[in-house]
């Protein structure tokens, strides 16, 4: 009986580990924040943001700002572009608007709709412009000649390696013609397989909010056409990932996405097969302390509306330290219906930060099952308004420990009458315990510091005491070995006892007593006032190294010369032994040879001038390879001639 009885519990904690639940949901913060990226669209020349802001604007129950302005400007927009998709975006914006005057001149798509779904071949026709177009008639209140025949183009255009994207626009189309569209039922399980699934908290399809809220919509939408009932797709672990997901992108930036976001959470939040509820704490963690321990827990749908029926809310078990403090415990209802509220005053309880599982259950039966009710994992701090510091004793020592400490005693809050002294060769002492007002049991803390501070120049020391096995603070501080951190600095100080801890409500900082340190005579000069010490510095001027000096103009004219002396007594021996130009071949290769050796020489000297070593060696390549083909044909033919 034991073993059956302990296999339950571990089932049922693994149960509790494993279930989902949704954190959070749209707030009316939430809901001005997407209401202001909505109201962007309607600025914008692009008609599908226009599109998105009225839809969006209408999920949220907002009024549409200068309608006919709005409708003005679809039929604007909508005269420069004739393309599918921004006739789909003007017409569904006007439909949705619904009190604009004037017309919108769209005759001429309407046709082009037609003769689309009237192709034969339809390789060029995508999902989404079938979607569109479709959309477009409905807008329009018109529908398609031939409904069997739509139905075989689409069949055609699905095919197992759709982008998720275009099953979305599919699933859609599919949802606006009813149960004709029932063939494509078992696509459903086959595109969901298609999820990503992150942290086992959140799925989403590639492509991220727009793709995600598209297929789910669409989901939700075809099977109310063909009556899924109880073979619904989507199960109800995923739906409440789907629900995660969604609203981790409730801070989105885009007309958009803000319509997607509001698209998907209504659905998931209006439909006739599950029903994901949000429970979150009304304030954050909790917010409770020693002295006010009412927990209040809200339970909404994902759009922060009440559910249609109250809740029991139980506490399943509440953990501290890995120990159970609590469970089977009752909320109460309030005057609020979405807010249920918990004592959490029992006498075992104590500050720190509690693991609560609670489940609520609906008091009336309801059509529509419940999702992320049961096993829900809430984090919750109780913090102390206030701690008291006891056994409080401060005072100096020797370090040859020859004397014992001379301690005083303090209570919390006093000072010290008169100073302390003391110099490099003691030893300060700080001991103290820390305690909860409420049940007087020592209390942990993350930080507890003493500091000194100089009275004449502010720079401060600030030390970490140290706890023992008692759960008693102490500090020890060698004042010699720590007469670096006061850089040899004698004179008054003052001493503060900091507490800090995230279970503190406030930090404390006590002032307790005034200290006349001397250190040793070798000190360096006084350290700079701790004021001076955050004052802007002195601006450092980088000087770069002066350029040597330039050799005097006559050396450089010098070195000139003597570089062209061998070109000039090329001129001379020329001009004395005489040129023999006869034999020269005025051919081709000849020429060009000459001149592409010519090139390279003055290539040389404008490399020696301006150019730099890149740009020359392409310039260089290519005199290179005409020289070289040039001097080939030259010297072939030079041989030729010679064999004659």
């Amino acid at each position: 009986m034991k073993i059956v009885f302990l296999f339950s519990v571990v089932a049922s904690c693994l149960c509790l580990s494993t279930s989902l639940s949704v954190d959070t949901y749209l707030t009316s913060r939430d809901k001005d924040q997407l209401k202001s990226v909505l109201l962007t669209g309607l600025e914008s020349e692009n008609l599908s943001d226009v599109f998105y802001a009225v839809s969006g604007l209408q999920q949220l129950n907002q009024q549409i700002p200068g309608v006919q302005a709005v409708c003005d400007k679809i039929v604007k927009l909508v005269g420069k572009s004739k393309s599918l998709d921004s006739v789909y975006f003007s017409t569904s914006a006007w439909k949705a608007i619904a009190i604009c005057s004037g017309k919108l001149v769209v005759d001429e798509s309407v046709q082009d709709v037609y003769t689309m779904l009237e192709k034969k071949d339809i390789r060029d026709v995508h999902m989404s412009d079938l979607y569109f177009g479709v959309s477009i008639l409905s807008n329009l209140n018109l529908k398609p000649k031939d409904i069997t025949k739509l139905i075989n183009i689409i069949k055609r255009k699905m095919k197992p390696d759709d982008t998720i994207t275009d099953f979305g626009y599919s699933i859609h189309l599919l949802a606006s013609l009813g149960p004709e569209g029932r063939f494509a039922f078992n696509r459903l399980s086959d595109a969901i397989m298609q999820v990503d699934q992150v942290d086992r908290k959140f799925l989403q399809f590639e492509g991220g909010l727009s793709v995600t809220a598209l297929v789910l919509t669409g989901v939700y939408k075809f099977c109310d056409a063909v009556q899924c009932n109880s073979s619904f797709p989507i199960q109800n672990d995923q739906a409440l990932m789907f629900s995660n997901y969604l609203l981790s992108r409730k801070s989105v930036q885009t007309p958009k996405g803000a319509y997607f976001l509001l698209s998907a959470l209504k659905t998931l939040s209006n439909n006739k097969y599950h029903l994901p509820i949000a429970a979150t704490l009304v304030k954050p963690m909790g917010d409770l302390d020693d002295t006010q321990k009412i927990l209040s827990v809200r339970f909404t749908n994902l759009l922060g509306e009440p559910l249609p029926t109250s809740l029991s809310v139980g506490v399943e078990s509440a953990m501290l330290n890995n120990k159970v403090v609590m469970s089977k415990n009752k909320f109460k209802s309030t005057a609020d219906k979405t807010v249920y509220e918990l004592d959490f005053n029992e006498p075992d309880l104590f500050i720190g930060i509690y693991s609560i599982v609670i489940s609520a259950t609906p008091l009336e039966k309801v059509k529509i099952p419940l999702l992320g009710n049961t096993a829900i994992p809430l984090e919750v701090k109780v913090s102390a308004s206030s701690v008291n510091i006891v056994d409080f004793k401060v005072g100096t020592t020797d370090n040859d420990q020859q004397t014992g400490p001379s301690l005083q005693s303090l209570k919390y809050g006093e000072k010290l009458p008169t100073q302390l002294k003391a110099d490099h060769m003691q030893r300060i002492i700080v001991r103290f315990a820390i305690k909860d007002y409420q049940v007087k049991k020592h209390v942990q803390v993350h930080q507890a510091f003493v500091r000194f501070t100089n009275i004449k120049t502010g720079s401060q020391s600030v030390f970490v005491t140290e706890l023992d096995s008692q759960n008693n603070y102490k500090l020890d501080m060698d004042l010699g070995v720590k007469s670096v951190s006061f850089k040899h600095a004698s004179g008054l100080y003052s001493m503060d006892l900091i507490i800090g801890d995230s279970l503190l409500k406030k930090p404390i900082v006590w002032y307790f007593s005034d200290i006349k340190l001397k250190f040793s005579e070798v000190e360096p000069d006084a350290s700079e006032p701790f004021a001076d010490f955050y004052k802007p510095k002195k601006l450092i001027s980088h000087t770069f190294r002066e350029p040597e000096s330039r050799p005097p103009h006559i050396v450089s004219l010098i070195f000139t010369v003597l570089s062209l002396a061998p070109l000039l007594v090329l001129f001379v021996l020329w001009a004395r032994l005489g040129v023999n130009i006869k034999n020269f071949p005025f051919n081709l290769s000849a020429i060009g040879f000459h001149s592409a050796l010519a090139g390279i020489f003055i290539l040389f000297g404008m490399f020696w001038v301006y150019l730099d070593m890149f740009i020359t060696l392409k310039y260089l390549f290519l005199l290179g390879i005409s020289t070289f083909l040039f001097g080939n044909r030259l010297l072939s033919y030079i041989a030729r001639r010679r064999n004659k």
